[in-house]
């Protein structure tokens, strides 16, 4: 079975995920609160927070090769998600024990495909890090989602990712529920859009919930019913 999967992002009012400063702090809180066994992310997305928020990238250590211990938290059990990641080209060979060192973090899945690199498998496999292979050149989501179901017990999984890979999932009909913080701000023709690269047209939603949070900020929430 495919986990519910639901899209969130933060949004200008007319729609740009850039070009405009986000509360990452509002950002998060949100999506924890959503309570997800996994958050999603694109091998771009996770690239660009660790050029971010890491700067020098620190060197590998002993126990960067060695599975980090999943435990719980009484107080948060949500706190600690596994991350899943889509990397077909090895785009993050080298960097991700970097991530995999977040408090955050419970452990990283990686989604591959079959023309993905020996040399980058071969880096996951001597680390231990955990990895599906599922598509000729890109990715079978459904198939990916389906396995990191029955093998890692994952039933809801919140996209914290770009357009691109959101746009995807929501043409292949693989996303459940939009969450989305809309921003009190403008950011302008020069910004991109949330749903500038869907490819199909008239889908239908349900509103499922709206808040005022934080002054001005909009939490809404929308089922994502199917195409017209």
């Amino acid at each position: 079975m495919c986990p519910k999967i639901i899209m969130h992002n933060t949004v200008s009012l007319d729609g740009a995920i850039n070009g405009f400063d986000i509360d990452l702090e509002l950002h998060y809180q949100i999506l924890s609160s959503l309570n997800p066994d996994a958050t999603m992310v694109g091998s771009v997305t996770a690239k660009t927070g660790i050029e971010m928020f890491i700067g020098d990238i620190p060197p590998e250590e002993d126990s960067d090769f060695l599975k980090p211990s999943i435990g719980s938290n009484a107080d948060n059990p949500f706190c600690n998600p596994y991350w899943i990641i889509v990397d077909t080209s090895g785009t993050l060979k080298g960097l991700l024990h970097v991530l995999r060192r977040s408090e955050y973090c419970k452990d990283i899945i990686l989604l591959i495909s079959e023309k993905t690199p020996l040399s980058y498998i071969n880096y996951l496999r001597e680390r231990n890090y955990e990895y599906v292979i599922t598509g000729e050149e890109y990715v079978d989501y459904k198939k990916a989602l389906e396995v990191c179901d029955n093998r890692y017990g994952i039933k809801k999984i919140v996209m914290d990712s770009g357009s691109t890979l959101c746009d995807i999932m929501l043409d292949e009909g693989l996303i459940d529920r939009i969450s989305l913080i809309i921003a009190p701000v403008i950011a302008g023709e020069n910004s991109e859009t949330i749903f500038g690269k869907v490819a199909k047209s008239g889908q239908m939603l349900k509103l499922l919930s709206h808040e005022v949070i934080k002054e001005d900020f909009l939490h809404v929430q929308y089922k994502v019913m199917k195409w017209s």
